[in-house]
């Protein structure tokens, strides 16, 4: 089933990521949690693929467990990262196999020890192209990132939205949202870009935080905005791992319940590969 069905029959559209484990031991932990999590009857579930392609295999071979073992519907991420468009195209042929019908297009990170994007000789230089090659190609569901607190590498907010534009018009079904932590910017970025013309479907991202060193960590590379509510109340437990863990599901429950107030497209749950965070987060939403 192609995503932008789920979003065209229900809303809120309940979808949770996930990361590739790197170790086989690893791999069969994570199984067994996803087992854990189709109890929570995701819509859809997103597997992350590392910078540079490193965990290209490892994303395929989950995906394809979520899809063709669990049953449920899964969503590969792709990157032009280290890749030659013929590269990517032998990717695009291994997931055809596979049965994956949805891919997250996207740009990617630079790989590790780097601190720019470089284009890939005979590849693409923005996840706008990348989006251009699948629409060619056929075949795909496409998703793709946007940024309520503007891209990092943007040179200004204006010149990020006519970027946000570009791919739109590209030819993608849907967004997802990169995470945010106070929800008035997903709102005035979604009213934005809806008064630009962008119609199709917008998922909010929402992550738990773990602690404080993590969230700042994280929110350090997307150019997020992390509350002083929340840092003093994670550093309040911070020698209490638990209780610091439960202060991040319950800031994250009421960013939740205010995105459904407003009718949200739907819920982007970056849950880490945790259980817990599941748990307690999505009876919010599938109700």
């Amino acid at each position: 089933m192609r995503i932008i069905e789920l979003f065209q029959s229900q809303s809120p559209v309940f979808s949770i990521e996930i990361f590739p484990p790197k170790t086989p031991e690893g791999t069969e932990k994570l199984k067994q949690r996803l087992v854990e999590f189709k109890k929570y009857n995701p819509d859809f579930i997103s597997v992350t693929y590392g910078a540079g392609g490193g965990t290209r295999h490892n994303t395929h071979a989950m995906a394809s467990y979520i899809k063709n073992e669990l049953g449920l519907e899964a969503m590969a991420h792709l990157t032009c990262v280290s890749h030659t468009q013929t590269e990517i195209h032998s990717v695009l042929d291994d997931l055809k196999q596979a049965n994956i019908e949805n891919i997250m297009a996207l740009r990617g990170d630079p790989p590790k020890g780097e601190t720019e994007f470089k284009k890939p000789k005979d590849g693409f230089a923005y996840a706008s192209e990348l989006i251009t090659a699948l629409v060619t190609r056929g075949g795909f569901g496409i998703g793709g990132a946007g940024y309520p607190e503007v891209h990092p590498e943007a040179e200004s907010s204006e010149k990020d939205y006519e970027h946000f534009l570009i791919k739109v018009n590209a030819g993608v079904d849907f967004i997802i949202t990169q995470f945010f932590l106070d929800n008035e910017f997903f709102y005035k970025w979604r009213d934005k870009v809806k008064k630009m013309g962008v119609t199709v479907p917008l998922a909010a991202g929402v992550m738990p935080a773990l602690s404080a060193e993590q969230i700042t960590r994280f929110a350090g590379t997307c150019g997020c905005y992390v509350p002083d509510v929340l840092l003093n109340e994670l550093k309040r437990y911070e020698d209490d791992p638990a209780a610091m863990r439960q202060v991040g599901i319950d800031f994250a429950r009421k960013q939740i319940e205010g995105l459904l107030q407003e009718g949200v497209d739907g819920i982007h749950l970056y849950a880490l590969n945790r259980l817990p965070a599941v748990r307690q987060l999505a009876p919010l939403i599938k109700k």
